[in-house]
């Protein structure tokens, strides 16, 4: 209010990024309320059909709720009926200004997901008191600028899917009110299924259409394989990638809209083009060229394609990158593109294929890093023991590099009830994930009971039972019956050279390039094809 930020008791607004506050008195207070309420009879006058009054998240009602955040003494703290009294007059006011017949929708936090929040018992009875002055409850969990609870409010993928069905289950067999809830419903199944199991009378859908714009008429039309699916990395979070980088990792389009068209225009001059390799930056790249009226042909040394992908979509955390990756295969199907699997690409082949375009996409190679032992046979790298699979894991595990792979691995075998040690030589776990991953990864692996972690550590010797593992000062004997190497990926340059000089226009992309993400992968493969 006129340059200052107001909270119940002037504690320090957000988190990680604090800014001070001052103590909001009732003249501020009041003044809200009054323009508040005129905005909503403005609405009703010019003729909109509904009404969303939204107090959730970081809203100065919510924080009144909360007792972590609102300390004050006064008739607007302390008790349930003090702390909710705004919540209160503000839909009261605002129905008396809108009349019976307007519908409202109340969009509120089930709870902050953090640890000051009001409790959902409390929510409850608010919505249950008041359900006589809305129509509709619009239902989410979390916070924004607090991103221990904005994990909540947009969930990566450590939380699970449908995040906020039982709570909308509460709701509606509590209240009469039309509910609508969001928070991870990923596709048309877990839409329908909410439906259908009367949780909720309307879904609300936020970052698959970001993933996919064309997601709900593509439904209608009976294309659901078309559908691009969220893989839930939260790039298109500004707080995630704090303000630098914001995109989509599936959808190439997304902050781009004047450089990437919705239609590709189809080319005057189709040209063959042999991709080598088809993992993410491969696969795009063929769809993209094969879109603008291309001859493509793929060729792999891999039974099916999917390239790093295969072994990225391995475990239960990662059902939503597994979608992806069956979306890939399904438009690689249904296209013309020509595909050579369970094959070296040789020269030869390559002069046989007659390509007028020639792409490396070979990926990256796994860094086995130079430690006494570590050629013992229970030692693994990351890839190999995801395709091997989880069901084979052993009881002990010690797993050598926390980026996110490392992390994902011993989060995944914790979660079956392995022993994990987790070494990492840095003082951060998953430094190459966003903001918002980090922060969600950590409230789930800090504490495990299962995964024993040890950074600013470093590996000097594996033996078959046991690793020596240097720390700040001493010396550390850690058992296992297995160990993963799990510190990166690092381009195979010497292999991207041997295919030059073979085709006159050759080009490189993904991971050979430049070790990175999905993200990275999918918008360089599109830019690419679409040049072609």
């Amino acid at each position: 209010f006129e340059g200052e930020i107001y909270t119940p008791s002037g504690l320090p607004f957000a988190r990680p990024h604090t800014r001070q506050t001052k103590v909001m008195n009732e003249k501020i207070m009041n003044h809200l309320i009054d323009t508040v309420v005129e905005k909503a009879k403005k609405a009703s006058r010019f003729g909109f059909d509904l009404l969303i009054l939204d107090i959730s998240n970081d809203n100065i009602v919510g924080h009144f709720m909360a007792p972590g955040f609102n300390h004050r003494t006064d008739q607007w703290g302390g008790s349930y009926e003090n702390r909710f009294r705004l919540a209160h007059i503000i839909v009261n006011k605002i129905r008396e200004a809108i009349g019976e017949d307007f519908v409202l929708e109340l969009r509120v936090s089930a709870t902050l997901g953090v640890e000051e929040t009001y409790s959902f018992d409390e929510m409850l009875k608010f919505l249950k008191s008041i359900e006589n002055k809305i129509d509709i409850v619009n239902i989410v969990t979390g916070m924004d600028e607090y991103h221990d609870g904005n994990v909540k409010l947009c969930p990566p993928i450590f939380e699970k899917h449908m995040l906020n069905y039982e709570v909308a289950k509460k709701i509606k067999e509590t209240c009469k009110v039309i509910v609508n809830v969001s928070g991870a419903i990923m596709n048309l199944n877990e839409a329908e299924k909410m439906l259908a199991d009367n949780v909720a009378d309307l879904i609300l859908i936020g970052r698959s259409i970001v993933a996919d714009p064309y997601m709900p008429k593509k439904i209608l039309a009976g294309k659901e394989d078309d559908v691009v699916p969220c893989i839930r990395c939260n790039n298109c979070y500004h707080i995630a990638t704090e303000h630098f980088n914001t995109c989509c990792s599936v959808n190439p389009r997304i902050y781009r809209e004047n450089r990437v068209p919705l239609k590709l225009e189809k080319t005057v001059h189709p040209q063959k083009i042999v991709i080598i390799g088809a993992g993410p930056a491969g696969l795009k790249t063929a769809l993209t060229a094969y879109e603008k009226g291309h001859h493509v042909t793929i060729i792999d040394e891999n039974d099916d394609i999917g390239g790093a992908l295969i072994q990225a979509t391995k475990g239960e955390l990662k059902q939503d990158l597994a979608a992806y990756l069956h979306y890939l295969r399904t438009q690689v199907k249904k296209s013309s593109i020509k595909l050579i699997l369970r094959t070296t690409a040789t020269k030869e082949l390559i002069q046989k294929e007659q390509p007028d375009v020639l792409i490396i996409a070979i990926g990256a190679k796994a860094i086995v890093p130079k430690i006494k032992g570590i050629d013992c046979d229970n030692v693994l790298m990351a890839a190999d023991f995801l395709d091997r699979g989880f069901e084979q894991a052993s009881q002990k595990t010690t797993i050598l590099g926390a980026g996110s792979i490392g992390c994902e691995i011993a989060l995944e075998l914790a979660n079956m009830g392995k022993e994990i040690n987790l070494i990492e030589m840095s003082d951060t776990l998953a430094k190459n994930g966003n903001e918002l991953y980090r922060v969600s990864l950590l409230q789930h692996i800090l504490n495990h009971p299962h995964i024993h972690i040890m950074t600013k550590s470093q590996c000097i010797e594996v033996m078959e039972k046991a690793c020596l593992v240097k720390t700040k000062d001493k010396i550390l004997t850690i058992p296992h019956n297995e160990f993963i190497i799990a510190v990166g990926y690092r381009q195979d340059i010497k292999t991207v050279y041997q295919y030059f000089d073979i085709v006159p226009e050759t080009r490189y992309v993904g991971d050979c390039k430049r070790v990175a993400s999905v993200t990275e992968a999918v918008t360089e493969g599109y830019f690419l094809g679409a040049s072609l």
